[in-house]
């Protein structure tokens, strides 16, 4: 969907390539964090065989891609596809999230990555969205920082986390 097989692609500092099983291990150490997986809708597998199956939905479709300081997987950023109405009915739409790694936040790496994948995405398809919690500050500041325009708020169930939560919805 994304047409990320086979490629990388580069920023500034950051590489970006399809996760690839050889990046379980350290992803699962990233995502063993609950303060880096609920601001993302979820939390830590808790066990191997809940994180093999959510690596194996992650990545079934080709549209997670590692970030990589070096040789070293920082986050992932995932695009889904956005089926939304109005005047986005008709037009082909990417919706993206991403995770960075505690160790890494604040660093910038973020707003790279968003702003990098972006400028790929916005040569495939007419519009990206990017969504945050209504709580989640930096990753608006992100969302914003990288030229994305506020649509609306939404509330929905995040199961994994057992509640419900407001969302930021922002188009680029």
């Amino acid at each position: 969907m994304i047409g990320m097989e086979g490629k990388t692609l580069r920023s500034e500092r950051l590489a970006y390539r399809l996760l690839a099983e050889s990046d379980k291990p350290a992803l699962r150490a990233i995502l063993s964090d609950r303060a880096v997986t609920e601001p993302a809708g979820f939390l830590p597998a808790e066990t191997d065989e809940a994180f093999d199956k959510f690596f194996a939905h992650l990545t079934q479709y080709n549209t997670a891609l590692g970030i990589y300081l070096g040789d070293t997987l920082i986050g992932y950023i995932h695009v889904n596809r956005y089926r939304g109405g109005g005047e986005y009915a008709e037009k082909s739409c990417v919706d993206t999230g991403f995770v960075i790694g505690k160790a890494y936040q604040n660093c910038g790496y973020a707003t790279e990555t968003l702003r990098t994948l972006t400028a790929y995405l916005k040569q495939r398809f007419n519009f990206c969205f990017a969504d945050c919690f209504l709580t989640n500050e930096p990753s608006r500041r992100v969302i914003e920082r990288c030229g994305y325009r506020y649509v609306e708020d939404y509330t929905m169930h995040f199961r994994a986390l057992g509640r419900e939560e407001t969302c930021h919805s922002y188009v680029y």
